[in-house]
């Protein structure tokens, strides 16, 4: 018996979907102020986040490398880092030693919504990703980024359009981009509102109706 062909096709869609009704933008300012009043932060701080796993591709010794310079330049900097993982209590510890305290370690947290709420820019200088679905989660909310210039980031940011890329190990480059958006409040708005639509490309509703076109022509 001559044995069939097995004709297969390839379909693409944007992500598995990012729940829009958890990760949006706050709608007023004074809502920010607010959220950040209830997490113990101030109006006037200028706070980055990173929402990843302390696993080495994670890359958080970029991070900790360029901090003290970048807090001698921005005196009212702070970092919010949401994980767990093999490298945390490596970096707590590090941090203690070196007289941090301007970091706060969350661990597992279920107020990663918030917290990218009341922040003013995501960092993410992995080595590694995939689709970088905790960078959609926070561009979803309004964030800018500055990010590794690697496969995954470079799907989601556009340099100098919703973000800045910089090469995974340009210390001086990552320590500009966020010198740049400190000093520019108005086009850390403007990223942001491309953000909160570029997110909705990744949106679950979105997905879930890529997902039926494909399942239509194929059943």
């Amino acid at each position: 018996m001559k044995k069939q062909k097995n004709h297969s096709k390839i379909y693409k869609i944007d992500g598995v979907g990012v729940n829009l009704e958890r990760f949006y933008p706050c709608k007023a300012f004074e809502e920010k102020i607010a959220l950040r009043e209830k997490y113990g932060f101030s109006s006037y701080d200028f706070i980055l986040i990173y929402t990843a796993e302390f696993i080495p591709r994670k890359n958080h010794k970029l991070l900790f490398d360029i901090l003290p310079n970048l807090k001698q330049k921005i005196p009212e900097l702070k970092v919010i880092l949401c994980g767990k993982g093999e490298l945390l209590e490596f970096y707590k510890e590090f941090a203690v030693q070196n007289k941090m305290d301007y970091i706060i370690f969350t661990g597992y947290t279920k107020d990663v919504a918030d917290f990218c709420r009341l922040s003013d820019v995501l960092v993410m200088p992995s080595f590694q990703e995939g689709l970088p679905m905790a960078m959609i989660e926070a561009i979803a909310t309004g964030l800018t980024v500055v990010a590794s210039n690697i496969r995954g980031h470079c799907d989601v940011i556009e340099d100098c359009v919703n973000g800045f890329l910089f090469a995974a190990e340009d210390k001086q480059g990552f320590e500009k981009a966020l010198l740049t958006l400190y000093k520019n409040p108005a086009l850390r708005t403007e990223m942001g509102n491309r953000n909160i639509e570029r997110a909705k490309t990744f949106s679950l509703e979105n997905s879930l109706s890529e997902m039926q076109k494909i399942y239509s022509t194929i059943m």
